[in-house]
């Protein structure tokens, strides 16, 4: 079988005892529920409509192709026969993959996860320099490098990050992120978003700024999310989890730019000195790292714009816009 055939395979209808599957063999299985339940209660009442494909092995235990979760089902039923179709000819591990695949794929999309596990089971098996345009094609995902990267990086991380990526706990691009992380670590993020539901963005955030801080102080990463500060925010019952993400953003940012938030705490109490109106507004520079103040009015009329420039006025009179102007350290 050529790497994009579609050779037919020959099946052959058994019953075997399901003491003679090996369900520990994880070769061709791409989804990691194997939770039956949703379908215990089908095979129950119809029993089992379609049978899962085998492959005898060499030592003649029988391998899962398509259908983990039926057997998986009809285990949890108590079953001790199943009615099976066993592939005949002793097709080879890379043709059993890609039959279980295609099966997958024959009445739904593969999901993130289940692309990087085929990524990781197939790889290897694949000359170097058609892997990209193989493993496109036949997983679905775009034939391009970044997005091949990304997925095998997420074939790396540990089953529980993946997991929470299709439970959707944890977002695509801020799991790629934790692959720079021990497998540790990437889980004490993991733990903290199912506590927080942050978006990607604010996911991703977190994550540079925790990876940040732990560089300059010499920490780990799971050390900074375990400090007493984090913690103490978790544990406040009073606060809903966006309060609790709020806070410990703001924590995490305080922590690893202290200047340039000293620098912000000193501009707004100064600002609210000033006692602008809503028709005055004032921003300063860029990181506060000097550069120009921007101060922005609006009106309607003339009698207006002479309104405001009496607050101008006041404003430039008052010993808080001197305070404000000074350079901050």
């Amino acid at each position: 079988m050529g790497y994009m055939s579609s050779a037919q395979f020959d099946y052959e209808d058994r019953t075997i005892s399901m003491s003679e599957i090996d369900t520990g063999d994880d070769t061709c299985r791409l989804n990691l529920h194997s939770d039956p339940e949703v379908l215990v209660a089908s095979i129950r009442a119809i029993g089992l409509v379609n049978p899962p494909v085998l492959r005898q092995r060499q030592d003649l235990k029988y391998q899962i192709v398509c259908g983990f979760r039926r057997v998986m089902a009809c285990k949890a039923l108590g079953w001790h026969k199943l009615n099976v179709r066993v592939l005949n000819g002793m097709p080879a591990e890379l043709d059993a993959l890609k039959l279980a695949i295609l099966d997958n794929r024959s009445h739904r999309q593969l999901n993130v996860v289940e692309q990087a596990w085929g990524i990781q089971k197939l790889s290897s098996r694949l000359p170097k320099g058609k892997r990209l345009e193989i493993l496109s094609s036949l997983l679905g995902f775009p034939e391009n490098q970044k997005v091949f990267m990304k997925l095998e990086a997420l074939s790396r991380l540990p089953g529980a990050i993946q997991k929470g990526v299709t439970e959707e706990i944890i977002s695509f691009e801020a799991a790629v992120a934790l692959s720079e992380f021990s497998h540790e670590d990437a889980v004490s993020f993991l733990e903290l978003f199912k506590v927080l539901k942050l978006s990607q963005s604010k996911q991703i955030e977190v994550i540079a700024l925790v990876q940040e801080i732990a560089i300059r102080e010499e920490l780990q990463p799971g050390d900074v999310l375990q400090c007493a500060e984090i913690m103490t925010i978790l544990d406040r019952a009073e606060l809903n989890r966006n309060e609790k993400g709020s806070k410990i953003r703001a924590y995490l940012k305080r922590r690893r730019f202290p200047a340039l938030t000293k620098a912000e705490e000193r501009f707004s109490k100064e600002l609210k000195a000033l006692k602008l109106d809503e028709h005055i507004h004032m921003t300063g520079p860029p990181h506060f790292e000097g550069g120009l103040h921007t101060l922005r009015m609006t009106f309607r009329s003339i009698e207006d714009f002479e309104e405001r420039r009496k607050v101008l006025d006041a404003i430039a009179k008052n010993p808080a816009l001197r305070r404000l102007l000074e350079p901050f350290e």
